[in-house]
């Protein structure tokens, strides 16, 4: 009998699963900033491919957490009212 595709599945999707991570690609995230710090000095990002919002997930976590409690602002990955409104009319909001 061949595997099941539950059996197939890495120990990184099961240990996304039980520390709450919406898929694996967030320890892939982590273990590039550990190793490089694509973090550093970054206020504000944009995830233009949310789903499934693990890459937020991570985001929130390594962005917001640096900053002061009191500048915090929620990671919404589905508030993408922003992408109607043509790039001209953003002029330098663009970072």
């Amino acid at each position: 009998m061949g595997k099941t595709s539950k059996d197939k599945r890495d120990i990184y999707y099961r240990l996304a699963k039980e520390e709450g991570w919406r898929a694996r690609s967030a320890f892939k995230l982590m273990q590039i900033d550990d190793e490089f710090n694509i973090f550093e000095g970054v206020h504000r990002v944009v995830d233009l491919c949310a789903a499934p919002g693990s890459w937020s997930q991570v985001l929130s976590k390594k962005v917001y957490f640096a900053q002061d409690e009191k500048e915090r602002k929620a990671v919404s990955p589905a508030d993408l009212q922003f992408l109607s409104s043509n790039k001209d009319d953003m002029g330098n909001k663009i970072y």
